[in-house]
């Protein structure tokens, strides 16, 4: 990984100065522009989210096209505008082909993609977020891309500062027991049978205590170990709901990629709970 700031070169004879600056990033989404260029919205290793322009990129001759797909990793050279940055060089680093050859790894690898670019502000370098985006790409490729998609989201809100309370009630405090829980977005956590009975203005989730379980689980394991995880439908479903709840209360907005995942889950009549 690289660490260079700006670059600046200085010509002999005119004098002009040209701010270049390194970084490797995930390419988190890009977008057609005019005829030919697109632009890109990155997740850069020592600058965070960026947005950059690849001009001339959408050229069948370009060798640009590659290393700017989305879910690639690539080390770029970058050129800094008075408006908006620009591709000079790029070089595809990590592609991670295993996610295009079944649906639900594409459709997850975009899920988690979209989280990162909608919870994060331009310019605030996040190393560790970055390192688990990879990762959790790689292992999407490999293990049950529903359960890695939903570790990855657990983290994504553990180190976005919003991590649920599972250890107590959030309201009482007191040990969660019994079989049956509830999860509110508002208070933050779990809270206990009694605590559930109480009248809540906010939108609250019954589930049973394996799901908070599987969720301690999923935090606490590396994404290389989730293989070993054994998920039934009915937890599947009460990490959906629970993540659904948490995602939309703290980030307000509802991601459009899982809306997609659940609209082809309801055409599909036998229902698979892997995707």
């Amino acid at each position: 990984m690289l660490s260079e700031r700006d670059i600046r070169v200085h010509s002999g004879s005119g004098g002009l100065i040209v701010n270049l600056y390194k970084t490797d990033a995930l390419v988190l989404r890009n977008l057609n522009r005019g005829e030919t260029d697109q632009l890109l919205v990155l997740f850069s290793l020592e600058y965070g989210k960026l947005k950059v322009m690849a001009h001339g990129s959408r050229k069948i001759t370009s060798r640009k096209r590659g290393a700017i797909q989305p879910l690639t990793l690539t080390r770029f050279l970058i050129h800094k505008g008075r408006y908006m940055d620009s591709v000079r060089q790029c070089e595809e680093l990590e592609s991670f082909p295993d996610l295009f050859l079944k649906m639900d790894r594409i459709c997850y690898a975009t899920y988690a993609a979209e989280l990162v670019e909608n919870s994060t502000v331009e310019g605030e370098a996040n190393h560790i977020l970055l390192a688990v985006l990879v990762e959790t790409l790689r292992q999407l490729g490999k293990g049950d891309p529903e359960i890695v998609a939903r570790a990855f989201a657990l983290k994504l809100v553990t180190l976005a500062g919003y991590k649920p309370v599972l250890n107590l009630c959030v309201k009482c405090r007191r040990n969660l027991d019994g079989k049956m829980l509830t999860f509110s977005p508002l208070a933050g956590g779990f809270m206990c049978a009694e605590c559930s009975r109480e009248k809540s203005e906010d939108q609250t989730f019954s589930c049973h205590r394996g799901t908070l379980e599987t969720i301690k689980l999923m935090l606490a394991w590396e994404l290389s170990k989730l293989g070993q995880l054994k998920v039934d439908a009915e937890t599947r479903t009460e990490l959906y709901y629970v993540l659904k709840l948490h995602l939309e209360y703290h980030l307000g907005y509802r991601c459009a990629t899982e809306m997609f995942i659940e609209k082809l889950k309801n055409r599909n009549s036998s229902y698979n709970p892997k995707l």
